[in-house]
C-alpha cells in the first residue's frame, strides 16, 4: 500500500478493509468530519500556481499539505482525491458531472450503484442508494439533500438541497450512465479560478463535527454553528485575529493559513469585512 494511502487513512482514523457499503459509509462520515470544505487552500494554490505547476495538487502532495496546513478543499479537490483513495481501496468508481459544474462520484457495489460526495459541504454521511431508494434523503437538522429520479430508465437524476425548507443552491441534473474522466473537468476547474467566480470572491470554511452534534461554518467574517436539532448560532467577527482564533479553536484547524488567504483576496480586490470589493 502506497505511503499516501496509509497517511490518507490515518487522517480519516480508519484502517484498510475489503470494499463494502459499510466501509464506504465509514469513509464518507470520517471524510466530512476530518477534512474541511474550504477555499483557503484554493486561494493559495491560485497564488502559487506558477511556482507549483498545479491548481489541484497530486494526491500525495495534498495529503502532506493536510498534515502541514490542515488543507481540505472545495468539490474538485476533495472528490478528486477521494476517488483516488477509493480506487486504491479497490472500489470501482467513476466521476459524474452534476449540472455541468459539480463533481460527484458513483461507486459500483455488488448489485447496486451508489452516489458519494464529500465535496459539497452537504450532510451526505453515507453512500446514497439513489437507484433503489427514490425517497432517499441525506439530512442534518433542517439541512436536507435529495437525489431524485427524473428519467431513471435513461439514467437521469437530480440533486436538490433544502435548508429550513427553502431550496439551497442550484438544482443539479446528472446522467448516471455518463462516466467522466478527471480531464472532463479541466476547463471547469480553470474557470473556477477566474476573477469574479464564487470561491475567488469570498472566504469559506465548513466542517462537520458529528461527535458534537454540529456543523461549523465561516463565510467571510460571519461564523455560524448549526446544531443537529436545527438551532443556529451566528456571530460576526471583526478582525483577522478573531477569524484565526475561530478557525483554531472552533474548527480545530490551527494550521490553516487563513490570514494568507485573506491577503490573496485583498490583492484580488475583496474586503471580507465589508462584503464589498475594495478596488
Amino acid at each position: 500500500m502506497a505511503a499516501w494511502v496509509e497517511n490518507y487513512l490515518s487522517i480519516l482514523g480508519l484502517r484498510r478493509e475489503p470494499p463494502s457499503y459499510d466501509y464506504l459509509a465509514k469513509i464518507c462520515r470520517s471524510h466530512l468530519s476530518a477534512l474541511p470544505f474550504e477555499n483557503i487552500s484554493k486561494l493559495l494554490y491560485f497564488r502559487d500556481q506558477h511556482k507549483n505547476g498545479f491548481i489541484i495538487p497530486p494526491v500525495e502532495t495534498w495529503v502532506q499539505h493536510h498534515f502541514d496546513s490542515h488543507f481540505g478543499g472545495t468539490c474538485y479537490t476533495l472528490n478528486y482525491h477521494l476517488r483516488e483513495l477509493l480506487m486504491q481501496l479497490n472500489f470501482a468508481s467513476d466521476y459524474v458531472m452534476l449540472g455541468d459544474e459539480h463533481m460527484g462520484i458513483l461507486v459500483e457495489l455488488p448489485g447496486e450503484r451508489v452516489y458519494v460526495d464529500c465535496g459539497a459541504a452537504a450532510p451526505i454521511f453515507q453512500p446514497v442508494r439513489f437507484e433503489s431508494n427514490p425517497l432517499n434523503v441525506s439530512q442534518f437538522g433542517d439541512d436536507q439533500v435529495y437525489i431524485q429520479p427524473v428519467h431513471p430508465d435513461t439514467g437521469r437524476y437530480k440533486y436538490v438541497r433544502y435548508t429550513q425548507g427553502k431550496q439551497n443552491g442550484k438544482e443539479w441534473h446528472f446522467n448516471s450512465n455518463q462516466k467522466r474522466e478527471f480531464e472532463d473537468f479541466h476547463e471547469i476547474i480553470l474557470k473556477s479560478t477566474m476573477a469574479g467566480t464564487t470561491f475567488m470572491t469570498l472566504l469559506r470554511c465548513q466542517l462537520w463535527q458529528l461527535n458534537q452534534g454540529r456543523s461549523v461554518s465561516l463565510v467571510n467574517n460571519q461564523f455560524g454553528i448549526r446544531h443537529s436539532d436545527g438551532r443556529t448560532d451566528k456571530y460576526t467577527l471583526h478582525s483577522v485575529a478573531e477569524i484565526e482564533e475561530v478557525i483554531a479553536n472552533e474548527f480545530a484547524l490551527p494550521k490553516l493559513p487563513v490570514g494568507e488567504a485573506i491577503d490573496v483576496l485583498a490583492e484580488l480586490g475583496i474586503d471580507i469585512f465589508s462584503s464589498k470589493k475594495i478596488y
